[in-house]
């Protein structure tokens, strides 16, 4: 899988760049991070590190909405905090910034868009991980696939032990993909911070 933080988040940038209205930035970036969020705080149930509920369809609506909701309540509390302290003002300010809603707005919408971000950031991160694994869990638990893409895109080259997890990585062209994701996410990120904020297409009264 792509890297959490900030390859996940790098990854959905053309999607509020594109769409700056639809999206709150913030509860996005937090989503394209929650399923692995999700297995991580799972492991103890299933012993190992690794892919499971939060990686799938319903995963990403059952687990991921509520935990993204948290973890977006949570980040928006400590950039309050932050904004206030002359040393990490300007991580509180961008915090802050990147949830803003439009004034015109009704709380029923803006909840409606965290939701909705949260939740389609979540769908990316698990799109963008199936291309990088062996299984198929999208419709796990009833459904898991071991032959979802073509023999020569999970052949194993060779395996890595990775701390935490019970099976070993297998490395091959998936793993081919995700160096390529993440580095690619990395360089959306990175040239997302230094872009100005994304035009509404709203009308003016509807703007902040």
């Amino acid at each position: 899988m792509p890297l959490s933080f900030p390859s996940h988040q790098g990854l959905v940038v053309p999607l509020w760049r594109r769409f700056p209205d639809h999206f709150n930035v913030l509860a996005l970036y937090v989503g394209a991070a929650a399923p692995d969020v999700v297995d991580a705080s799972l492991a103890p149930l299933k012993g190992s590190l690794g892919q499971w509920y939060g990686h799938t369809l319903l995963g990403s609506f059952v687990l991921c909405i509520p935990c993204g909701l948290a973890l977006t309540g949570l980040l928006l509390m400590l950039g309050g905090k932050l904004a206030t302290t002359s040393r990490w003002r300007w991580i509180g300010n961008g915090i802050v910034s990147s949830c803003s809603s439009p004034s015109g707005c009704s709380r029923a919408r803006r909840w409606g868009l965290l939701v909705w971000s949260v939740w389609i950031g979540a769908l990316t991160h698990v799109f963008i991980d199936l291309i990088s694994h062996k299984r198929m869990i999208l419709f796990y638990p009833w459904y898991v696939s071991r032959d979802f893409f073509p023999e020569w895109w999970t052949r194993e080259w060779f395996t890595i032990w990775l701390p935490g997890y019970e099976e070993r990585y297998s490395a091959g062209w998936h793993l081919v993909s995700w160096v390529a994701f993440s580095i690619l996410g990395i360089v959306l990120f990175l040239w997302a911070i230094g872009l100005p904020a994304a035009k509404s297409r709203r009308t003016p009264e509807m703007r902040p």
